[in-house]
């Protein structure tokens, strides 16, 4: 069985599309098309129906899945290991993020590494989702977590607190009782059983002119003057204003991680250290009033 084989089907498998795969592969559409057909011809097997133009796996799909991933670990283990032996700060590396450092602070960073680091070429993706890091598909991960997963390493880089913001024209105050009585933006969806949402339900359940699922649409509806937001500092987007910080209320811990087998890699230590550096003296992630 050809390896460029499995990489197609589990790129596939991910994004649910052959655009998508192609893209994250860097291969045409055609290759990755020609790379499923042939893997379902050896297997005897349908491993995808498309449903509504997304590719979605069959029940033979999903039961290939495990043995693909340990073929793909496998490979990037022997890759990583003779990697490792590079000991040049040089290559590819890929770093996932959440959509509120990768929108307004990983640019930035990304403008000066490049300028210390010519030769690293770093490869962005927007996601919390985890099988970025168990899958292989990234090699740094900026997590806000508790606890990192087990089963990567690296370090609790800084605390982001969470606050009260509204527009420039709106008062900043330490007493709490007064902003409750002022027009919140709510949550909704998975956002709304946080423990911050939960919190602030029972104190201005009244008072809500709009409700969201993401915390980055609610920074921005909170900025137009659609109401108050609770968010926490990497949301305190130009144009907001911190009213009041809400010491009450536990602060989320900032990560940055590798899997076991990169962290010795050049290129990915060098990358990790920049970073959280970068993360760490930000001032954009400390609160002020």
């Amino acid at each position: 069985m050809d390896w460029n084989y499995v990489k197609s089907f589990l790129a596939i498998a991910e994004t649910g599309s052959l655009d998508s795969a192609s893209q994250k592969l860097r291969i045409s559409t055609t290759t990755v098309f020609r790379h499923i057909h042939a893997l379902e011809k050896e297997t005897g097997s349908r491993l995808f129906d498309r449903v509504r133009g997304q590719y979605q796996l069959t029940d033979a799909g999903v039961e290939m899945m495990s043995p693909a991933r340990q073929i793909m670990n496998s490979f990037d283990t022997i890759d990583a290991k003779v990697s490792g032996r590079d000991q040049s700060p040089s290559g590819l590396v890929r770093i996932t993020a959440p959509t509120s450092f990768s929108y307004f602070l990983l640019p930035d960073y990304f403008a000066r590494f490049h300028i210390e680091y010519p030769d690293i070429q770093l490869e962005l993706m927007t996601s919390n989702q985890e099988f970025n890091m168990t899958q292989r598909y990234a090699d740094i991960a900026i997590r806000v977590a508790q606890n990192p997963p087990e089963h990567l390493v690296g370090h609790e880089v800084r605390t982001l607190s969470w606050g009260i913001y509204g527009t420039e024209s709106d008062a900043a105050t330490d007493d709490l009782s007064t902003l409750f009585s002022s027009t919140f933006i709510g949550a909704c969806g998975t956002l709304h059983s946080h423990p911050v949402f939960k919190w602030l339900e029972t104190r201005c359940s009244e008072t809500k002119q709009h409700q969201c699922d993401d915390l980055v649409a609610m920074a921005h509806l909170a900025r137009a003057g659609n109401g108050l937001a609770c968010l926490p500092t990497d949301l305190a987007i130009p144009g907001l204003k911190l009213l009041a910080p809400l010491n009450d209320i536990a602060s989320n811990k900032l990560w940055v991680l590798t899997h076991p087998d990169l962290r010795h890699i050049e290129r990915i230590k060098q990358s990790m250290r920049w970073i959280s550096k970068s993360l760490r003296s930000d001032p954009r992630l400390s609160q002020a009033v």
